[in-house]
């Protein structure tokens, strides 16, 4: 059988779709342990092995989809779908939902033609995933990564920079001056 990933937000809902499955009847199971039996059909059967999902978990395409609600980030593992002849499996990942981030001086360096400065882009917390940043000036890219030189000469205006912050459910952005930022 085929392993489909799907990625969750912590909070948020999940639909898994089997697409394979013959027969009347299908097994779900998570990390190997029976969470519901459903028998299709308008309206499908479902008789739960595991009554800690009863709340959360909606059966619908006559058997053939099971929607996880207010996901929590226990929730991720392996969900299998057994019927007689075949089984779907889902891995499913889930992740926090970024904050937004914040942008720190890490270091100034001012002479009478100007500025450089260097900052730190950083949307912390635990469960984000992997997080990658990108700096813009208006709409224009001024750089990737978390750390950012800029050199402001003194007679410009000073430049307001964004730092966007993106995980695999989620994107954020700041705008900061690095002048006030560093004053």
């Amino acid at each position: 059988g085929t392993t489909t990933e799907v990625i969750g937000a912590v909070g948020r809902s999940v639909t898994f779709h089997i697409h394979h499955l013959t027969g009347n009847v299908a097994f779900w199971n998570f990390d190997n342990v029976p969470i519901v039996s459903v028998g299709f059909g308008e309206p499908p059967v479902t008789v739960f092995s595991n009554n800690k999902y009863k709340t959360r978990l909606t059966i619908s395409e006559q058997g053939r989809a099971l929607t996880i609600s207010q996901l929590t980030m226990e929730d991720a593992g392996t969900y299998s779908a057994k019927s007689a002849e075949a089984t779907s499996t889902f891995t499913l990942h889930v992740y926090r939902e970024l904050a937004e981030p914040r942008v720190s001086c890490e270091a100034q360096n001012c002479s009478a033609g100007g500025c450089r400065y260097a900052l730190r882009c950083a949307a912390p917390g635990p469960g984000l995933g992997n997080i990658s940043y990108g700096w813009s000036v208006g709409e224009q890219p001024w750089g990737e990564g978390p750390t950012l030189l800029v050199e402001e000469s003194v007679p410009q205006e000073p430049v307001p920079l964004t730092c966007r912050a993106r995980n695999p459910v989620s994107s954020r952005n700041v705008t900061v001056s690095p002048a006030d930022l560093c004053a």
